[in-house]
């Protein structure tokens, strides 16, 4: 008893292990205590426990494996997404481009002259957009002084004329420029003056030598009068947003605002016109 008492946590450990492999025994339809027996049913529950953990492990792995293979379809799967969504941009630049040339043609058939379409392909912003660059030059036929013309909400206006030419790209001085000189008529009365630029560090311009008679009011549109031999007739510059009198002056200035947005500005048309080089020459004269 004092064995059994002292070595209690054995003695129950043997009892218990004992009553396993009998109760086995009496399960497997016979009662025996075979040594094969013991070790069996001593072994057996091991065996079970390394067979459930070996089964859990390979059902773990199995799993890693079908996370690798899932993780590469999804990246297969998203390169193959981001491919349809390249294609998509693509085919809606080719849609907005096509879109831009049938407009381009349309606007080119309401010009009525004989003209060239163009893209913008550079611009100054340091320098107010007064530095503007085409895609054509003198490999198309583009000379110097041909005037440009643009659209702007689907009204015809004047961008500037050609200044400086190369083989393939060609550089705009636009209205907004002091530099420029356009003879145009102002509001119903058709008061003649001559356009510029109103300052380098502005976006208007401004209409000198207007008669201080005139009758003109803020609104009025200004266009071309072609009596300066650079540009056609009837081409839209801008409109009026103020006069200025002087006392000593006798004539009155006019400031315009000018009809194409150059923030904007992508398209435009050179007409192929020659200037008339006299009657311009007798408007640096007059000034």
């Amino acid at each position: 008893m004092e064995f059994i008492t002292r070595h209690k946590p054995i003695v129950t450990f043997v009892f218990c292990s004992l009553f396993c492999i009998i109760s086995l025994s009496i399960q497997g339809g016979g009662f025996t205590l075979s040594f094969e027996g013991i070790i069996s049913g001593v072994v057996s529950p091991f065996q079970k426990l390394y067979n459930g953990i070996h089964s859990g492990t390979s059902k773990l792995w199995a799993g890693f494996s079908e996370l690798d293979r899932v993780r590469e379809e999804l990246k297969f799967t998203q390169q193959k997404l981001q491919s349809f969504e390249a294609m998509d941009e693509n085919i809606n630049q080719i849609k907005l481009e096509n879109e831009r040339l049938r407009n381009l043609l349309e606007m080119k058939e309401k010009l009525r002259y004989n003209s060239l379409p163009a893209f913008v392909i550079a611009k100054d912003p340091d320098n107010w957009y007064r530095t503007v660059v085409i895609n054509r030059g003198s490999n198309d036929g583009v000379d110097v002084d041909m005037p440009v013309v643009g659209y702007h909400n689907g009204e015809k206006g004047v961008v500037g004329k050609i200044a400086e030419i190369r083989g393939s790209v060609s550089k705009i001085e636009p209205v907004i420029s002091p530099e420029i000189k356009i003879g145009v008529k102002v509001g119903e009365g058709g008061y003649a003056g001559l356009l510029s630029g109103y300052a380098h560090n502005s976006n208007l311009c401004k209409i000198d030598y207007v008669s201080r008679a005139a009758q003109i009011k803020f609104g009025d549109v200004v266009v071309t009068s072609g009596l300066a031999g650079d540009f056609p007739a009837g081409l839209v510059v801008g409109t009026v947003v103020q006069t200025e009198m002087h006392e000593l002056n006798p004539y009155q200035r006019v400031i315009v605002k000018p009809i194409i947005d150059f923030d904007v500005l992508e398209d435009v048309f050179v007409i192929k016109k020659s200037p008339d080089r006299g009657l311009f020459d007798t408007f640096e004269e007059v000034k």
